[in-house]
Parts: C-alpha cells; sequence; structure tokens
C-alpha cells in the first residue's frame, strides 16, 4: 500500500461531510468528540462583532430543533466541549454569510493559527524553519481534539506527511478544511513560502459510540524563500 494517496483534494459533496450530529444520536454537549473551549469562545466573538445581527441572528437561524442554551454557557479556553455544536455553528453562520462551509472553516483555521501561535501556545509552536514547525503542529491537532488524533509520518524539507485517524466520517469536512487552514498558515508564519496541503480520500475505520470512523491522511508541501 503506497504511504499517501497523491489524489487532489475531494470535490464531491459526498466525501468531505459537515453534518453534526443530532440531538437524537446524542443531547447537546454529551458527544464522545470534542474541541477545546478556544475554538468556542473565538467564534462566539465572531459572531458577536462581525456577523450582522449577532448572535440573535445566529439563533434566529438555527432550526428550532437544534436551538439551545449550549451556546449561552461560559466556555473556558482549555476546556473539552461537544464538538458537533461547533459544527453546527460553523455550518449556520457560513451560510448566513452566503459562503461554502468548508471555505468559512479554513479561513477562519488559518486565523486561529495565527491567533494561537503568536500567542496562546507560542511556546510549544515557536519554531525558527518550517520543518521546525512541521515536527510541532501535530501538538495543535491533539490539543484541540478529542479523541482524535494527529500522527506525523514524515518530515524532510519541504514536505511533511501526517494522518489524521479517529475521524467522525458525518462531519469529516471539519477536521480536514481546519487542517488545510491551520497547517498551511502556521507553515506560513514559520517562513515556508506556497505551502499546501492535500488529503486522501480517507478510509473507514471502525466506530465509536456508533458513529462511523474514517482515517485520512495528507501531505503538506512548502518551499523556501531565496537567500
Amino acid at each position: 500500500m503506497h504511504l499517501l494517496d497523491r489524489s487532489p483534494r475531494p470535490t464531491s459533496p459526498d466525501a468531505w461531510r459537515y453534518d453534526p450530529v443530532g440531538p437524537r444520536a446524542f443531547p447537546p454537549g454529551e458527544s464522545p468528540f470534542r474541541v477545546r473551549g478556544h475554538a468556542f469562545r473565538t467564534a462566539l466573538d465572531y459572531i458577536d462583532n462581525r456577523l450582522e445581527g449577532g448572535r440573535a441572528a445566529f439563533f434566529a437561524a438555527l432550526d428550532p430543533a437544534e436551538r439551545t442554551a449550549y451556546y449561552d454557557q461560559i466556555f473556558v479556553a482549555s476546556g473539552d466541549y461537544d464538538v458537533s455544536r461547533l459544527v453546527l455553528l460553523y455550518r449556520t453562520v457560513a451560510a448566513m454569510k452566503g459562503v461554502a462551509t468548508g471555505k468559512f472553516i479554513e479561513a477562519r483555521s488559518r486565523w486561529s493559527a495565527a491567533s494561537v501561535i503568536q500567542g496562546l501556545w507560542k511556546p510549544v509552536l515557536k519554531t525558527v524553519s518550517p520543518e521546525a514547525m512541521a515536527e510541532r503542529v501535530h501538538f495543535a491537532f491533539n490539543r484541540f481534539f478529542e479523541p482524535s488524533r494527529a500522527r506525523p509520518l514524515l518530515v524532510a524539507p519541504g514536505r511533511l506527511q501526517v494522518e489524521l485517524s479517529i475521524i467522525p466520517a458525518h462531519m469529516n469536512g471539519f477536521y480536514t478544511t481546519s487542517t488545510i487552514g491551520f497547517v498551511e498558515e502556521a507553515l506560513k508564519l514559520a517562513g515556508a513560502q506556497d505551502a499546501k496541503l492535500a488529503f486522501d480520500r480517507g478510509q473507514p475505520a471502525g466506530d465509536l459510540a456508533g458513529v462511523p470512523l474514517e482515517v485520512f491522511r495528507f501531505v503538506a508541501t512548502w518551499t523556501h524563500a531565496q537567500s
């Protein structure tokens, strides 16, 4: 088996999905798939300050069955929370702004990379080269998401290969597009030029609490500035 399927990013609507687990499967807050509270805090700050109509407009845009007090709690940056509620938030706001969900998540992840690398996680992610950053970016994924994992397979000059596992199939697009935005921006901040990610199409990998899982691999490539 090849280490990486070099096919381009999937473009079929069935390939990458952004479907949060509904309340019938897991009540809000009880999904086993978690995300750090920092992501909720920055997303709600975006809604409050940059979305027309603010939080009231966001709640009005939700399907009545999805309206919940979950978003009204105080999110602790280092706490872990239901990732389905974050995916629903992103999907709803993207629709309100008339942009594709994946593009919206990717853009927010680029902003997040700059925020955490230059602030929250600067001691962990501070590096002197793109290759040094490539050796560390999986730490950010593993801190943000539980129980999903990122495992580096290869770090070489201008090249990184990583495996993402325990990815819920119904919202795999959240993990892939957020990774594209974060890793490309992180490499850029470390001095890389033309940083690009390409994912394989993913493979089934069992289930967790009845939710089908997938495993993905991606390759990141970049060039260096001419001295």
